[in-house]
């Protein structure tokens, strides 16, 4: 994530004419997202659960009380926004990518940090 915060520094307009820098912010939000997926999805097999998507899966961790409500729907608007710079479904703005990368990049800290005191509280002797 260090790698996608140096470029929030970056004015907007700077970025969206950079196509290197913005192609490799692109890039980058897509493993990120990538691989907190696939730490999802594995948190939801461990409770039986399959789901149908990245953003299904989020949410689903909601449900579990895995994380929150709020943090479960931004992650999944993540993982939409990953499937559009993937599959191409709509073309994502480089000055709102830029906003997600100053303002939205705080949600997979807060992911992790609740993946990581779901898992201690599993490890604990009961």
């Amino acid at each position: 994530m260090a790698f996608l915060r140096a470029y929030a520094g970056i004015p907007p307009k700077a970025f969206s004419a950079d196509l290197e820098k913005a192609r490799a912010a692109r890039y980058s939000l897509i493993v990120l997202v990538e691989a907190a997926a696939a730490i999802c999805t594995h948190l939801c097999a461990r409770h039986g659960r399959a789901p149908d998507s990245y953003p299904g899966c989020f949410e689903l961790l909601g449900t579990l009380g895995i994380v929150e409500a709020a943090l479960a729907a931004r992650l999944a608007a993540m993982a939409r926004l990953r499937n559009l710079l993937v599959h191409g479904y709509g073309r994502v703005d480089d000055e709102r990518l830029h906003k997600i990368i100053r303002e939205d990049l705080g949600d997979l800290d807060d992911f992790l940090k609740a993946v990581s005191a779901y898992i201690e509280a599993e490890e604990k002797p009961s």
